[in-house]
């Protein structure tokens, strides 16, 4: 069993009444009762803001004005939330962004959860304006002097719904609003308002994470309990040396051969070894049965039995550890060679490319693409716009795989909008499954601005390992962000 810290030495047992206290570790649930049962595997379903449909004109009017909003990396995202809930009683164990029509629950058959946590997004509120500070300074003279300065002041704002679902059933278990918000005072204008907002948007995921915890996730807390031992007594003292050095099992083994004639100092050394091993039952069994014992003797004054019901009564009220269902992920999944509409060489391969590492981000088990394309070039197909000739069941056969993911590029390229470049990643995708209903979603990039620092901002999208190889490729931070929000439509496990 996982070793004790003892508060004091044995040799202090005499001056404590014949007692050392150890350290017991309990989890505490922090949701209401009702709402614990699903929050032991959860499905995280982000559904984001809305955006307006984009065809050719509107797509660069809105990159051109910025209406199309911020970037959100709901990857980041996601990922803090499942480190802030991975806590006693509640663990995340995958995520997706639900961008369509479907319903949350659409996957949730396929990945088992205990519950689903539903996180609707509002657009982000950006701002950059001029505003006054006034700070309070004292003079050589110690005389107070107000000190009025000018600033820029940013600051984002991020509404949020949260639901809390049961699964099966989709019961609404729990549902809030709440906006967080992040500010910044600056003295100079020098950052554009998507900038700075990608520079901060980490800080306001940091907020969601935090109060998604403070909702839902449990907490470990410390107790401190009592182990007597018998001044003189060489079994009696042995048993507390083990314990003292984590030995519980080879304590527990002393305190019940001792039961027939030892006391309640034998009976509570068992509970104590009950309460460390969770056998919380037992231990209560025990506790009783040394509490009864002990009556009337004052020797017992420094046990809090009261204390250790409640604690025990909080242990059993949590639920059964759930393990994550991660076999839709371990599912052998190929990428086909995409086809394409566009005069771009590089561009469809590095957007494939990017897709693969982000579904191999995503914990999904991968056919290698240097495989999957020598085995169909076996079987004749050279390119992705030849695949359309074979059945999905003979091409999963040929590349021995379970699921087949079918890319299309249809722009990918540069050209001039008057004095800006637009620059495009557009195409769609279909996954395919035997006996499974075909899955299909299209995503488009668009961007006449990349940021200053190409690298600093790929390496927010890209799989690492990867902005170094792409970083001269054409349209590389568009095809990163292309790439994400198109992984994004499937089911990630949580890491």
């Amino acid at each position: 069993m996982k070793k004790l810290f003892l508060l004091l030495p044995l040799a202090a047992l005499a001056g404590c009444g014949g007692y050392t206290s150890v350290r017991v570790k309990h989890r505490l649930p922090a949701a209401q009762a009702a709402s614990r049962p699903a929050l032991g595997a959860l499905y995280l379903v982000i559904k984001p803001p809305p955006r307006a449909e984009e065809g050719e004109l509107s797509s660069l009017a809105g990159a051109l004005l910025g209406r199309n909003g911020p970037d959100m990396n709901f990857q980041a995202l996601a990922r803090r939330a499942a480190k802030a809930l991975r806590q006693p009683g509640s663990r995340l164990c995958a995520w997706r962004v639900e961008k369509g029509a479907g319903g949350p629950s659409d996957f949730a058959d396929r990945l088992n959860p205990s519950g689903l946590l539903v996180l609707t997004l509002g657009s982000p509120a950006v701002s950059r304006k001029m505003e006054e500070r006034s700070a309070v300074q004292y003079d050589r003279k110690k005389q107070k002097q107000t000190v009025k300065s000018k600033v820029w002041a940013y600051s984002a704002a991020l509404p949020a719904q949260v639901h809390l679902l049961a699964w099966p059933g989709e019961a609404v278990l729990d549902s809030w609003a709440e906006v967080f918000t992040v500010s910044e005072d600056r003295f100079d204008k020098s950052k554009e308002e998507p900038d700075w907002y990608a520079d901060n948007e980490e800080k306001i995921f940091a907020k969601v994470a935090e109060r998604l915890a403070d909702r839902y996730a449990g907490r470990v807390v410390e107790r401190l309990r009592p182990v007597f031992a018998v001044k003189k007594d060489e079994e009696s003292e042995k048993a507390a040396d083990l314990a003292w050095n984590g030995r519980w099992e080879e304590a527990s083994a002393v305190w019940r051969a001792r039961l027939p004639e030892g006391g309640w100092r034998d009976q509570l050394g068992l509970a104590v070894a009950a309460e460390v091993g969770r056998d919380y039952a037992a231990a209560e069994e025990a506790y009783r049965r040394a509490q009864a014992l002990a009556a009337g003797d004052k020797a017992a004054k420094p046990v809090r039995w009261e204390e250790i019901y409640r604690d025990l009564e909080r242990a059993r009220a949590l639920p059964e550890e759930r393990k994550c269902d991660f076999s839709w992920f371990e599912v052998k999944t190929a990428l086909l060679p995409f086809s394409d509409d566009t005069t771009s060489i590089d561009g469809p391969v590095l957007a494939r490319q990017l897709v693969f590492a982000q579904l191999k981000e995503a914990g999904y088990s991968l056919l290698p693409l240097e495989e999957t394309d020598e085995r169909l070039r076996r079987r004749g197909f050279g390119d992705g716009g030849q695949l359309g000739a074979a059945r999905p069941e003979d091409l999963a056969s040929w590349l021995g795989a379970g699921r087949l993911v079918f890319g299309e590029i249809t722009d990918y390229g540069e050209i001039m909008a008057g004095v800006y470049n637009r620059r495009m990643v557009k195409g769609g995708f279909r996954v395919w499954a035997p006996g499974e209903k075909e899955l299909s979603f299209g995503e488009s990039v668009v961007r006449v601005k990349t940021p200053k620092s190409l690298l600093g901002g790929l390496a927010g999208q890209l799989a690492k390992g990867l902005v170094e190889r792409v970083r001269n490729k054409p349209l590389a931070y568009e095809a990163g962000v292309f790439s994400r929000q198109a992984a994004e439509n499937l089911p990630a496990a949580a890491k």
